[in-house]
């Protein structure tokens, strides 16, 4: 199998082969990070330069080491290809897999089996998602692209528990517990979005602890009026309503 690893430490399978240590040094490795990352689309060479190299002033010698750290990235990369000269995208061969891109893949589905009420897609789909968003973003590499990333898979990961507390949720039984840590996952991360404290009020509310649930909303009510000086959304009145 051919596969590119994004989230954890970089690394890169050619027919079951590592071969990420071939790749010329840390330009090397996030060169082939940020195409993988972007393999929808050609970058622009001048802004491949600008990332290995100093962003405001790459210097005189950086379109020359460019092309060196390119070359031998290609050689270590085939059958894996990196094609064009002025813009270059990577290129994959068949059945080749990026982590990356199963996840977003996962997240979508998932969010689109919620929207369709196809709970067991739902649960199978935000799973796989968030087997992969759990790990952080190239976590053995450090450039300011991949802090921004990173905080985008934190926001990913939060849609993905979010989806799969939902499908635990409505599928019940020895899912419910899964459904309550989810949710209270989403507090820790987002303390001052109501999403997850309407799951978790559910979810106790489904194993018979109605007061517990309640106690959830007023701890809610109580961080957004510290916090933002704001109550409860509409919605989340009527589920604290409906629990009453």
């Amino acid at each position: 199998m051919t596969r590119i690893q994004l989230h954890g430490r970089f690394a890169v399978q050619v027919d079951g082969r590592a071969v990420e240590r071939d790749l010329p040094g840390r330009r090397g490795r996030l060169l082939v990070a940020y195409l993988a990352a972007h393999r929808l689309s050609a970058v622009d060479r001048a802004t491949l330069i600008a990332l290995l190299w100093h962003p405001a002033d790459p210097g005189q010698g950086a379109s020359a080491g460019f092309t060196v750290v390119l070359s031998k990235t290609r050689a270590a990369l085939a059958p894996i290809e990196i094609r064009g000269r002025g813009s270059l995208q990577i290129v994959l061969p068949p059945h080749a897999m990026i982590d990356a891109a199963v996840a977003a893949a996962a997240l979508h589905e998932a969010e689109a089996a919620v929207g369709r009420k196809q709970w067991r897609r739902a649960w199978t789909q935000s799973l796989s998602a968030l087997f992969v968003t759990q790990r952080q973003f190239l976590s053995d590499l450090d450039h300011p692209w991949v802090e921004e990333r990173r905080r985008a898979v934190r926001h990913d990961h939060e849609r993905a528990l979010a989806c799969y507390a939902e499908a635990c949720l409505e599928l019940g039984g020895v899912e419910l517990p899964s459904a309550e840590r989810s949710a209270r996952r989403l507090i820790d991360a987002q303390p001052l979005s109501e999403t997850g404290y309407c799951l978790l009020m559910r979810a106790l509310a489904r194993r018979g602890d109605h007061a517990a649930a309640l106690g959830v909303y007023d701890r809610l009510r109580s961080t957004l009026r510290d916090d933002l000086g704001v109550s409860p959304s509409p919605a989340t009145q009527e589920l604290f309503t409906r629990l009453l």
